[in-house]
């Protein structure tokens, strides 16, 4: 049976661990069935960095943005520089950003005052975002009602938390990524939400080189094990793999505005080559 298509929508192609041998993992995923892939930026070196690599490949595509670790750093020339990389056609969104009260590794009303103003700088560019949170969920979701129906659209990107989290996200207009966590034995409340969530709203990642999927646990992650995640969202949902490689497909392409052929993109509803 052949191997359907598959998004990753969620990578960082542009880290260390792949410094040796990025062109190869890149194969390596095309030869998977991964005909899509969201290259995200966490810095603004890193984004221009993810814009570069995305521009080499039709089926690669970029964001641009600062991860919530370096919000302590963010200046107003870095804002000026993620809202120029917005305009380059090849990058899809604003992200990663967000808010970790996890590391802490910077302040958190900082983090706040951040995230609020890419959160501003998304809705002026009309770009969805690709959101972080780890143990802030409240306070995102808080920071998130603020801007309601004003941006447009994004991703919960490695989504961990419970249904009715979900729901919360999904009910201001963001969709749900699913990461190499939901293949773990004990994420029993991400299984119930993997299985309750309609699936036209779900996404599936890597957030390679971390999080590997069980069968590769241990092991530094790159898209290619998406398929991991793709046949546990099957499992759990008791649907066929070639259903859910479909639908999460579809998905990926709606919410950054790409064509469904994965080597175009919408601008102001016409399709242009890029």
């Amino acid at each position: 049976m052949p191997t359907p298509r598959l998004a990753d929508a969620h990578a960082h192609l542009d880290m260390p661990e792949y410094a040796a041998d990025q062109s190869n993992i890149i194969q390596q995923a095309q030869e998977a069935g991964v005909g899509l892939i969201i290259n995200v930026g966490i810095s603004v070196k890193n984004s221009r960095q993810v814009l570069a690599t995305a521009r080499g490949y039709p089926w690669i595509y970029a964001t641009a943005g600062v991860h919530p670790h370096g919000a302590a750093g963010v200046s107003g020339a870095d804002l000026a520089a993620v809202a120029d990389l917005l305009a380059d056609p090849k990058v899809v969104a604003l992200g990663e950003i967000g808010l970790d009260f996890y590391r802490r590794r910077a302040p958190e009303d900082i983090q706040e005052h951040v995230f609020r103003q890419f959160l501003d700088l998304a809705i002026s560019h009309a770009k969805p975002v690709v959101i972080h949170t780890r143990d802030a969920t409240a306070r995102t979701l808080a920071i998130l009602r603020d801007y309601r129906q004003r941006l447009a659209g994004g991703v919960m990107h490695c989504f961990s938390g419970t249904y009715d989290e979900a729901v919360a996200f999904l009910d201001l207009g963001l969709e749900i990524s699913f990461s190499g966590v939901l293949t773990y034995p004990n994420a029993k409340p991400l299984h119930d939400a993997a299985r309750r969530l309609p699936l036209e709203r779900l996404l599936i990642e890597t957030d390679a080189p971390y999080l590997s999927p069980q069968p590769r646990r241990g092991q530094r992650n790159e898209p290619a094990y998406v398929r991991f995640t793709a046949q546990t969202l099957a499992e759990l949902r008791q649907q066929p793999l070639a259903d859910i490689a479909a639908q999460t497909w579809e998905n990926t392409c709606r919410v950054f505005g790409i064509h469904p052929d994965g080597g175009q993109q919408r601008e102001n509803g016409k399709i242009r080559a890029v």
